[in-house]
């Protein structure tokens, strides 16, 4: 399933590389997990300085264990795929460089001088950027939100949106049980809802089902970030773009293990991926710059 966005990348970037006397760990937080395992292949094609992979999986974590081994590597940079393997690596290092991806709301993660990564979040003037060039006569989108996880977000959302003629609208809720309430006053104020990766909102799966059906009666398009929503009728995801991610990180383990500074410490996705659902878009009546159809990645009909 993975192959293909793996060879494609490799494909245009097949070089590996290796610094003298540099080592690597890569400590990934679970195998099973498709996007990581992108990242991971395509970050192995690229660093040769490897000296061990660590995977972490779902069972219990022997943290002394993996304490030890990483010692006695005594690696120069831990590359640390998603947030449990960053909030591990953290816990067991403390003058190794960290280098982080795949990691939901990295600004809750403690951070050392030494740290440094690849943030999951696109930035968000580009997205509402291409939000108001697909849809140009949305002008008000709602933001539910926790103040706990993304408060900063949401004021420099505010911030952003009046340079690209937008108007963000945003509802904390502090408890998931909350959501209802929130969604339903919400809703009447806006054209559209920006759903974020945030834990007390997207609390469980019931949560997320509330917010698309209430979605479908409104008939009010959702924008998103990851594709595990397109199944749930998501109008359109911007997620960045993963084998990207992979080559990114290795740049940035190159310039760590070559001491090169790295003026920007987490660097946001160079790349994206975006999906259009044309059913959507047609059942909500929505009005689609057609020439925008030419940045889509996958469209669903």
């Amino acid at each position: 399933m993975f192959s293909a966005f793996i060879a494609l990348t490799l494909l245009f970037s097949n070089t590996v590389f290796a610094i003298d006397n540099g080592k690597v760990v890569v400590l990934d937080t679970d195998m099973t997990i498709g996007k990581y395992v992108i990242v991971h292949e395509v970050f192995k094609s690229k660093i040769a300085n490897i000296a061990d992979e660590i995977y972490l999986g779902s069972k219990s974590i022997n943290k002394r264990k993996i304490k030890k081994k990483i010692r006695q590597i005594d690696p120069d940079v831990v590359y640390c795929i998603g947030s449990r393997a960053y909030q591990l690596a953290h816990d067991v290092t403390k003058n190794v460089d960290l280098v982080f991806s795949s990691a939901i709301n990295y600004h809750r993660f403690p951070m050392r001088k030494n740290t440094y990564g690849i943030s999951n979040e696109l930035p968000q003037k580009m997205q509402m950027m291409m939000f108001r060039y697909f849809f140009p006569d949305i002008e008000k989108i709602g933001v539910l939100y926790s103040k706990t996880y993304n408060k900063e977000w949401l004021d420099t959302a505010i911030e952003n949106a009046g340079e690209v003629n937008i108007e963000i609208i945003g509802t904390s809720i502090k408890k998931p049980k909350e959501l209802s309430s929130a969604l339903e006053a919400l809703m009447l104020k806006v054209d559209a809802l920006w759903l974020l990766a945030d834990p007390v909102v997207l609390s469980n799966e019931e949560s997320i089902t509330k917010i698309f059906k209430k979605s479908k009666i409104e008939k009010i398009p959702v924008f998103t970030y990851n594709n595990v929503f397109a199944k749930l009728g998501a109008t359109m995801i911007i997620s960045a773009d993963i084998p990207t991610i992979g080559l990114q990180a290795a740049d940035m383990v190159l310039d760590r293990l070559a001491n090169k500074a790295i003026t920007q410490r987490v660097q946001p996705p160079a790349g994206s991926y975006i999906i259009l659902n044309l059913k959507k878009v047609e059942e909500y009546g929505l009005n689609l710059n057609d020439e925008a159809l030419d940045s889509v990645n996958e469209i669903i009909r």
